[in-house]
């Protein structure tokens, strides 16, 4: 079956995480790790209320309005975006795909009638990578908007990802060497359990000094200009990570990341 025969109901996640909107987030990301996955579905009974993600929770846990309160107190209707745009079950993957592009969205629960009966996600989108083994890395990579240093706060970490939009920053030592990389993913993570542990008086002051070297995941996916966009596809997969790091003469020029896999699968409209 080729791209655009290809439907929501052939890619979509029929086992999907989901929670009541009323649930605490950590319970959430709780489900979140029994899925592998970066959000989950919220219900109120049988109704869609909402989808939280972990982007959700790097944007809100940072702010001064929760900094006071640790994970089991918070709800996910407290973080989640309400009244998620979805998606039929017929819809063609290069229209979901068109979609993710022109409005931003990184999934859409999938509905049949007024029922969910799956989810497709940007990962389910890039499954379809490996049909488009011809296109090389270089016809599809971004530039690096900056690199993240290991010395630098993860704050600054926060606010790279959310004023470019990126989902994946490299990251390299003094000497400018690529030595790791941050996502969404692990910002969350490190406020979630800073959170946790970190006494209400003392968060303040410490999450100003926390750096990316602390919460960095090492050895970045690599590939290079001329290697096909499967590579980078299946690199990214083995780590489930959202991006590789495109390297020229042992320097990153470029970053792949699902959203570009998701343009390449929407250009076949």
């Amino acid at each position: 079956m080729s791209v655009v025969e290809k439907k929501a109901r052939d890619i979509m996640m029929r086992d999907y995480p989901a929670v009541d909107k009323d649930e605490t987030l950590e319970h959430a990301v709780r489900v979140m790790k029994k899925y592998d996955t970066d959000r989950v579905l919220a219900f109120e009974g049988e109704k869609l209320e909402g989808i939280m993600t972990k982007k959700d929770i790097m944007m809100k846990l940072a702010t001064m309005r929760t900094r006071n309160v640790v994970p089991g107190r918070m709800h996910v209707s407290s973080f989640m975006t309400w009244n998620p745009k979805t998606a039929p079950v017929d819809a063609t993957v290069v229209e979901l795909a068109q979609r993710m592009v022109s409005e931003g969205i990184g999934s859409y629960p999938i509905v049949e009638g007024d029922k969910v009966v799956g989810l497709v996600t940007r990962w389910e989108i890039a499954s379809l990578t490996p049909l488009f083994e011809n296109v090389k890395v270089v016809d599809v990579m971004t530039a690096v908007p900056e690199v993240l240093r290991t010395t630098h706060k993860v704050l600054h970490a926060r606010q790279l990802l959310l004023r470019y939009n990126v989902l994946f920053l490299p990251v390299v030592d003094e000497e400018g060497r690529l030595v790791g990389y941050v996502t969404t993913d692990e910002i969350a993570d490190a406020l979630l359990a800073f959170h946790d542990i970190v006494p209400e008086k003392f968060r303040k002051e410490r999450i100003d000094h926390l750096l990316v070297d602390d919460i960095m995941r090492l050895r970045p996916p690599i590939v290079s200009p001329d290697d096909s966009v499967v590579a980078a596809y299946e690199r990214m997969k083995a780590k489930k990570t959202k991006g590789a790091v495109v390297v020229h003469e042992g320097k990153p020029i470029g970053i792949v990341t699902l959203n570009e896999l998701v343009k390449l699968v929407a250009s076949r409209g």
